[in-house]
């Protein structure tokens, strides 16, 4: 899992921050992908199994986590959208950006 946040940061999709938490940053990640929201909370929910919670990883969780990894490595981020445009095509051409109407 800290592969994972660590090649989404590089790829900045999420900021540096150390101390965050998988959830925290399945979450995160989640917003800019969310086609991988639920594979990302549950390799977060199998990361503290393991890490916090003492369980043994599995085969299963290792596997479940190598093709989340192939999955973002290969995904598109949502974008964030922009308003600025519709904005500016519906504005009084006599008025300018930023000005008072």
């Amino acid at each position: 899992m800290r592969a994972v946040v660590r090649a989404l940061e590089e790829r900045a999709l999420l900021d540096i921050r150390p101390g965050r938490t998988a959830d925290e940053a399945a979450a995160e990640a989640g917003r800019a992908m969310p086609a991988h929201g639920a594979p990302l909370r549950a390799a977060a929910r199998d990361f503290d199994d393991v890490t916090y919670g003492g369980r043994p990883g599995t085969e299963q969780s290792y596997r479940r986590l190598t093709e989340l990894d192939r999955d973002l490595e290969r995904g598109k981020p949502r974008l964030a959208s922009s308003t600025t445009a519709s904005t500016t095509e519906s504005a009084d051409p006599n008025t300018r950006p930023g000005a008072a109407e």
